[in-house]
């Protein structure tokens, strides 16, 4: 293994911690001052320069405070708004480093000289900032490639500069203890060492450059620099030049037609990073991007990035649906989720903030107020009140609030929101309608149920919102919704995550001497011989059922086959049939319960979900009957699951399977089902009678007698 000796500000002792003490020393006679004028700032009665000769000095101090400032212009939970401007306009422009040592650095780095290397060589940088310097050359086999240099010693004056600052920190500790608890700043200096440490190895950079570049992988509209490992190392990252046009020069010579496309592709790039993958770029600012005249774009510099994890992103789907309906307490409950509150944290003032910048965020023109300037402000007002956000979120916010800046060049009345619905409304579709998904939470309740699987506490529910907005949302969502689930039954995907665990845990059972996979693999293979018989259902729920019976025949069949008595296949099929059909039940159970606690109102409400889905017009056909003794009471007049098994004369494996699953059904429901007789047993037509019972009797086993009837 390679070994480095230690640098002398990386020996403990006496002497290190001397060299912090005077390099502390050093940085507070420089920040100190800036440090007064920042707790004097007041916006429009304070010293209009103080927030630039705060930048000035950052930059003065070398490239640990440059990446401090840059660190600092995400977090406006920090500074004031000012102090954010003038630090994102923060430049890294730092004194060329000499020919000599660049071409020495490549090749200690990259173990040749430049001249076997490279075909040419710019001696002169394209850009010379804090941590490197770029050059313009050209590999040996025809590329023109971008090469970033590190500074040399850059390593040792981070690291000398990190230990002052958590010297520094430790001292802050003990001097104000109750006061530093009350701040996020141990975790804010944690996150910038690694951040900064980070930054400091190049292959990193290039490594996530990759890894964006996978993400967007069978895209031609957004491009990545790509990387040429053979010239890259920890100190040297060789990229393709980019050539293109900057985003003023976009503005000014693209055509009307070809900007809004630029601005529809921005947000979409935009919320796949941000939302899908997670990993995203956290510094969109017009120096990091390249626009094309065939109306796609290069992203550049990705030394600064971030992640979410799959639980935030779900958040701020959640979050925008809330929002983009006006429903202010469901926003603000996904919101206050994300936070830590320290002590003394006000959640009532938070709220009372949170409310009226969402007021103003209706009520104002376009030009105004954003939907990511909202986003951040939310944030800061809960910082204001004693909650803090995870430094990942503030840097997505952020970087949120940079990226929508670039839509408003190209197309000033843009609006997020509206822009990004049709994404969101996809993605919703997408995480929603999996099938492990479905299968695990298939229910028509609130969108949080389904992402997050809890239901909303009363606090968070409004009494108005913006129904049109609701209609628009859940109207994109039920197509997509559709066409997944639609797909994975044609793709018979649905079937197996559906069924065969449960059918091969029963069919295990079984005495015979071919496998439980084997006689699914024959199922399987006569379910698609009789698949074709089944008619085309206009609904998605018959489809379903209709679908399933021609299953439950298959598999009878091939039982049959194997010298198993009718009986007992009937047993075993039911017996699969209740494990699929009691997850199915829940859903309509848990959205009766959370409106009401009434035996008899819950009844009817899962009972005429029920009817809705998967047993829903036209396919089916239903009509109430009066009950005097207090039934649930209606009959089925049009049943086409009983249709296709009596069509293939196995109406008696109807009765035995499909109608008696109903039965436990009102168990689980909390009820009691009786019923005289069914159409596939020859009556005209199915009679549910559904008695609700008291919570005692609910706790009663089920017992076989209530199926006589149907037998």
């Amino acid at each position: 293994m390679d070994h480095k000796d230690p640098t002398p500000d990386q020996i403990p002792g006496k002497a290190g911690v001397t060299r912090n003490v005077l390099r502390l020393i050093s940085v507070l006679l420089v920040l100190l001052p800036q440090y007064r004028a920042l707790r004097r700032f007041s916006p429009g009665t304070s010293d209009t320069a103080a927030p630039d000769r705060f930048a000035a000095s950052l930059v003065a101090l070398g490239p640990t405070f440059v990446k401090l400032g840059q660190m600092l212009s995400t977090r406006p939970d920090v500074m004031p708004q000012a102090y954010v401007d003038a630090l994102s306009r923060l430049q890294e422009h730092g004194p060329e480093v000499p020919r000599q040592v660049v071409y020495a650095t490549i090749r200690n780095e990259l173990g040749k000289p430049v001249e076997e290397l490279f075909a040419a060589f710019e001696p002169e940088p394209v850009a010379a900032a804090s941590l490197a310097q770029v050059h313009r050359a050209t590999l040996m086999d025809g590329p023109v490639v971008a090469v970033k240099v590190q500074r040399p010693d850059l390593e040792r004056l981070v690291c000398r500069d990190l230990d002052a600052m958590e010297a520094g920190m430790a001292w802050l500790y003990c001097l104000f203890p109750r006061r530093m608890q009350r701040t996020n700043l141990r975790a804010f200096l944690a996150e910038f060492r690694r951040y900064t440490l980070q930054e400091l190895d190049f292959s990193q950079e290039g490594r996530v450059i990759d890894r964006f570049r996978a993400n967007f992988q069978g895209r031609t509209d957004v491009k990545f620099p790509t990387v040429f490992w053979s010239h890259s190392s920890q100190r040297v990252l060789t990229m393709s030049w980019v050539d293109g046009l900057r985003l003023h020069e976009a503005a000014q010579s693209l055509d009307a037609e070809k900007k809004q496309r630029l601005v529809v592709l921005l947000v979409d790039v935009m919320l796949q990073m941000f939302v899908s993958d997670g990993l995203f770029h956290a510094d969109l600012h017009p120096g990091n991007i390249v626009f094309h005249r065939d109306g796609s774009f290069t992203l550049l510099d990705f030394g600064m990035y971030g992640e979410l994890t799959q639980r935030q992103r779900d958040r701020f789907i959640l979050y925008w649906f809330a929002v983009v309906q006006r429903q202010t307490r469901c926003a603000f409950h996904h919101f206050k989720a994300q936070t830590q509150p320290l002590p003394g944290a006000n959640e009532e003032a938070f709220f009372a903030r949170f409310a009226t910048l969402a007021e103003k965020f209706y009520s104002s023109p376009l030009s105004e107020m954003s939907f990511t300037k909202v986003y951040l402000d939310m944030m800061l007002a809960g910082y204001e009140h004693g909650f803090v956000f995870p430094s990942e979120l503030m840097l997505h916010a952020k970087a949120l609030t940079t990226a929508e800046a670039l839509i408003f060049v190209l197309a000033p009345d843009a609006r997020f929101e509206q822009l990004s619905r049709p994404f969101i409304a996809r993605e919703y579709a997408a995480r929603a309608g999996s099938l492990d998904l479905l299968r695990r939470r298939f229910t028509q309740l609130a969108p949080e149920l389904l992402l997050l699987g809890e239901m909303l506490p009363p606090e968070a529910l409004d009494k108005t919102w913006d129904w049109e907005a609701t209609v628009d949302v859940f109207g994109e969502m039920r197509d997509l919704l559709e066409s997944t689930v639609r797909r994975a039954l044609e793709g018979g995907g649905f079937w197996q995550a559906l069924v065969e665990r449960h059918a091969e845990a029963a069919l295990k059972t079984t005495t015979l001497d071919v496998s439980a996979s084997e006689l699914m693999k024959q199922t399987w293979a006569r379910y698609y011989e009789l698949e074709p018989t089944v008619a085309i259902q206009p609904t998605l729920g018959a489809v379903f059922s209709t679908h399933a019976a021609a299953l439950i025949l298959a598999m009878h069949e091939t039982l049959l086959r194997h010298g198993v008595a009718a009986a007992e296949s009937h047993g075993l099929i039911y017996d699969i049939g209740w494990s699929v059909y009691r997850q199915m039940a829940e859903p309509p159970l848990l959205i009766a319960s959370a409106f009401t606690r009434d035996p008899r109102k819950r009844l009817k409400l899962a009972t005429d979900l029920f009817r809705s889905f998967p047993f829903g017009s036209p396919s089916y056909a239903w009509r109430d009957v009066s009950s005097p003794d207090g039934a649930i009471a209606f009959d089925c007049v049009k049943c086409p699951v009983a249709e296709f098994f009596a069509s293939h004369n196995a109406s008696e494996l109807c009765v035995q399977t499909f109608c008696r699953l109903d039965f436990p059904l009102a168990q689980t429901w909390g009820g009691q089902l009786e019923r005289n007789g069914t159409i596939a047993s020859g009556a005209e037509h199915c009679d549910f009678r559904w008695y609700p019972r008291s919570a005692s009797d609910a706790l009663a086993p089920a017992t076989p007698s209530g199926l006589a009837g149907v037998s």
